[in-house]
């Protein structure tokens, strides 16, 4: 009997004790993964709960599977947004996979005053890549959840709609240090962080920054790319406070 790492399913896909599983899934379990009838599966749902089921019976377009028993699963108690401005096709996808595997909650793609890519033309098919991209990294990792990948934000609305309890703008020139800012607070519900695009942020989104309550804040003595920045400035703040 084979073990398998997880793999996600929607909550809706349980009917009783029974799970099938189809699509791509179905075709990566029977095609690359190669099980058979008997292998245990690690099986976790798109509202966190985790269980071990083994594979009962399997056809070309479905595989069914048996629940043994519920897995308790640990959840992150700080829920992390990512709003990141969007970078070349190559380097947001790295920010994708890295963030998600560090323990970001959810990204949110925005555009600012100094962003390069321009890709409403084609942002669905960009979507459903991105989201594939953090399910792949997501099972990689074990992770109890698969982040989501939100449709691009204009930089204003990013701005203006977080309401997590802590938000954090990420400048070099800032004076407020991220470790004496974290080293200050209580550990918090919610964080978003917010990261500028190659060429930084402008001043005067900086200025719309602050109005609306962000800190803004620097990570170090040197000056990060954006991508490094993304995958830092989680890590940093999932280190103090979880």
């Amino acid at each position: 009997m084979n073990s398998v790492p997880q793999f996600f399913i929607k909550d809706s896909d349980i009917d009783e004790t029974k799970v099938t599983i189809k699509g791509e899934e179905c075709h990566h379990l029977i095609n690359v993964r190669r099980v058979k009838i008997g292998d245990i599966l690690d099986i976790k749902t798109n509202s966190g709960r985790g269980f071990k089921a083994e594979i009962i019976n399997i056809s070309h377009l479905e595989i069914k599977l048996k629940l043994l028993k519920e897995i308790e699963t640990d959840h992150k108690i700080i829920d992390i947004t990512l709003y990141m401005s969007l970078l070349k096709s190559g380097n947001f996808e790295f920010v994708i996979q890295k963030t998600v595997e560090v323990g970001v909650n959810r990204i949110v793609p925005i555009h600012t005053s100094r962003t390069i890519p321009e890709i409403e033309k084609k942002i669905e098919d960009k979507l459903k890549r991105w989201n594939k991209i953090a399910l792949s990294a997501a099972k990689q990792c074990l992770r109890n959840n698969i982040p989501l990948i939100e449709h691009p934000l204009n930089f204003s609305d990013a701005v203006k709609n977080s309401i997590t309890s802590i938000k954090l703008a990420a400048h070099p020139g800032s004076e407020l240090g991220l470790k004496n800012f974290l080293t200050s607070k209580d550990k918090p519900e919610s964080v978003s962080i917010l990261i500028g695009p190659e060429g930084g942020f402008t001043d005067s989104e900086l200025d719309s920054v602050s109005e609306h309550g962000w800190n803004i804040v620097n990570f170090g003595s040197t000056s990060l790319r954006a991508e490094t920045a993304a995958i830092i400035i989680p890590s940093l703040i999932i280190y103090q406070w979880c």
